[in-house]
């Protein structure tokens, strides 16, 4: 007769449920075709997270119906929501981190600051769109972009928690889950998108443009602001202003002719990294490159040449700190 060795574990057979996946599954998946009725391009995010898992997802995202079922069969993937090729706007209303304040009483989070714009605007007002809510408590308000217009990402250009997604950038979908958390629609909210108002356009196209012309703003001035932005917004965003600066410090030391044009590229490649997961402002990164670059003795055509490839190739690859929500 055998003993069974009582110093081992029992084996055991783990049991899963398959019911939860496969229920979100389908949720994610008629979440991701109502986006594709609505004209809204799609991409898959990892699951359980805000990050794509396409490489080069603004170009691959789709509405192609097969693709999406293909896609979203295989596993519940978040949604992305690409707002450049499906003409969207979206305002980005967040709540504070631990230990961010606004400086104003009234101002708490990002619907406030939104509010104390519209208030501050004559004859403004919030109209109503696809509103969605985010785990943390903020809120998503969708816009179509009207036509012509020419928008950039944001992030806290135009206010307290308050950031823009446009073009090379995206929204999660409705029925995404992170941390078990989902994304829903707002009560009462329209289930398409308004156009944005023109007040709201106008206040998002006057965010500060990268100089052209050998415009490059004082070294001292645009060290002092990497300084401040290192000091200011979320702990992710501080880590972002930090990388940000690290890279124009370094590119702007650079004095041999050797290897300048190869390190700007780098340096924009990595910034563009932080603007598509919304940590910087294109407009204001791009200005801290080109005023590194021309320190370190780049010509003016030469830069913008670069800013644009590198800036583009890093926008189709996120990249958030390690551990973020």
């Amino acid at each position: 007769m055998r003993v069974r060795d009582g110093s081992r574990p029992v084996p055991h057979h783990r049991v899963t449920n398959t019911t939860a996946p496969h229920a979100l599954r389908a949720k994610l998946l008629v979440s991701a075709l109502h986006y594709a009725e609505l004209g809204m391009y799609v991409h898959p995010l990892l699951v359980g997270a805000k990050e794509p898992r396409w490489n080069r997802w603004e170009e691959r995202a789709t509405r192609d119906p097969a693709l999406i079922e293909r896609t979203w069969g295989r596993a519940p993937f978040n949604i992305g929501v690409a707002c450049g090729p499906s003409g969207l706007i979206a305002l980005d209303l967040d709540v504070p981190h631990e230990g961010e304040v606004s400086g104003s009483p009234e101002i708490v989070d990002g619907m406030t600051m939104l509010d104390s714009l519209a208030s501050r605007t004559p004859g403004a007002q919030i109209s109503p769109t696809l509103t969605v809510r985010t785990p943390s408590g903020g809120r998503h308000l969708v816009y179509l972009a009207p036509a012509g217009a020419a928008v950039r990402n944001t992030a806290r250009t135009l206010g307290f928690c308050l950031d823009t997604r446009a073009a090379g950038g995206y929204v999660v979908g409705i029925g995404s889950e992170v941390d078990g958390a989902p994304y829903v629609l707002e009560d009462g909210s329209p289930t398409g998108p308004a156009v944005l108002p023109e007040w709201l356009l106008n206040l998002i196209t006057a965010a500060p443009t990268p100089p052209k012309g050998g415009g490059a703003p004082r070294r001292a001035d645009v060290v002092a602001r990497l300084r401040e932005m290192t000091r200011q917004g979320t702990r992710e965003q501080r880590w972002a202003a930090g990388i940000l600066r690290s890279e124009c410090d370094e590119l702007a030391a650079m004095k041999q002719a050797g290897g300048r044009n190869n390190r700007l590229n780098l340096a924009a490649y990595r910034a563009g990294q932080l603007v598509a997961a919304g940590l910087v402002d294109q407009a204001v990164a791009e200005e801290h490159l080109t005023e590194a670059a021309q320190a370190a003795g780049l010509g003016v055509r030469e830069v913008e040449k670069t800013i644009r490839s590198g800036m583009t190739a890093g926008l189709a690859r996120p990249r958030r700190m390690a551990g973020a929500a």
